[in-house]
């Protein structure tokens, strides 16, 4: 995610229950949204991020790399500049217009709905496979008996290589 510095904090040194220390040094940003969050950065965390923050000075643009860690928290894990970062996609983000009506759509369309539908019929039925057939059976028989099930689920005919065409399937959501 692209960042926009906007303050970067003295590092402080703290002491931890273990009695070691170490450095936190809380950074002031905007996204690229607009929005301006904080973001406190221990130097054990990772330090070469803690490092390259210390360095930044306000106005400038980094690319930050996160990943969200067991407790569900978002870890800061690498930065660059700014030619760093991926492309932006080329979709139109839905905007609020005068009066607070949102212009564009954000929602599936009948055919994503369609193809995520298909998707998540095919995790089902291999599950089931998997759970009648049991753990020793080989990947070709749990397939061909999860498209079997797939196939009943979707009327199809029992047949298992026939593939399920979602312009087939009734728009279950209404307009």
């Amino acid at each position: 995610m692209l960042i926009n510095i906007v303050d970067v904090g003295t590092p402080s040194t703290k002491a931890s229950s273990n009695g070691r220390s170490y450095q936190e040094i809380e950074l002031t940003y905007k996204t690229e949204n607009g929005q301006v969050a904080n973001k406190k950065l221990m130097s054990f965390s990772n330090p070469s991020v803690f490092n390259h923050i210390k360095g930044l000075a306000k106005g400038e643009v980094v690319n930050v790399t996160t990943v969200k860690n067991a407790k569900g928290f978002w870890d800061w894990t690498g930065i660059g500049n700014e030619e760093d970062a991926p492309a932006a996609t080329q979709s139109k983000p839905a905007t609020a217009q005068a009066g607070g009506r949102v212009t564009g759509s954000n929602y599936e369309t009948k055919e994503e709905r369609a193809a995520r539908q298909i998707l998540i019929v095919r995790q089902s039925s291999l599950s089931s496979a998997v759970e009648l057939l049991g753990a020793g059976k080989s990947v070709d028989e749990v397939i061909a008996t999860a498209k079997q099930f797939e196939a009943y689920v979707f009327g199809a005919d029992a047949n298992p290589t026939k593939e399920v065409n979602f312009d087939d399937l009734k728009d279950d959501i209404p307009v």
